[in-house]
């Protein structure tokens, strides 16, 4: 079993490769994949800027002491593409938040990077709970 160091936590290389073997991706793709993910994810910026959208009735019904685990590091990414299917409620808001990268849930962001490569996706600790609300607007 391979440990790789990244932050403050320790991914299992083996069982990523076995996440990428689900995707039918070969192993020597997968070691190049893998290897991008974590270039990426340890060259974000501390602290970054991350984005997420929630639906609701009004802005007041967000909870924003536990906005959720699921982030984009690319705002117009997001809104080109994401489904807007988190929360409930009629109306769409964009939540921009800063994070300290300590918060970033390492393994549940590299699988989801593994799983759903196209969404660029940061996964956070405790359902972002201690990041810093920079905006919450209607879109």
């Amino acid at each position: 079993m391979k440990l790789i160091r990244l932050l403050q936590e320790s991914i299992d290389k083996k069982e990523m490769m076995k996440h990428f073997q689900t995707m039918g991706i070969d192993k020597d793709d997968a070691e190049e994949q893998l290897e991008n993910i974590l270039y990426h994810i340890k060259n974000l910026p501390d602290p970054v800027n991350l984005y997420r959208i929630l639906t609701a009735d009004n802005q007041e019904d967000i909870n924003i002491e536990e906005l959720g685990s699921h982030y984009s590091i690319n705002k117009r990414e997001l809104l080109s593409s994401h489904s807007y299917l988190t929360g409930s409620g009629e109306k769409y808001f964009l939540v921009t938040v800063l994070s300290p990268k300590k918060l970033i849930d390492l393994n549940e962001t590299v699988i989801n990077n593994i799983l759903y490569p196209n969404e660029n996706e940061v996964t956070l600790k405790k359902k972002g709970k201690g990041v810093k609300i920079l905006n919450i607007r209607k879109i």
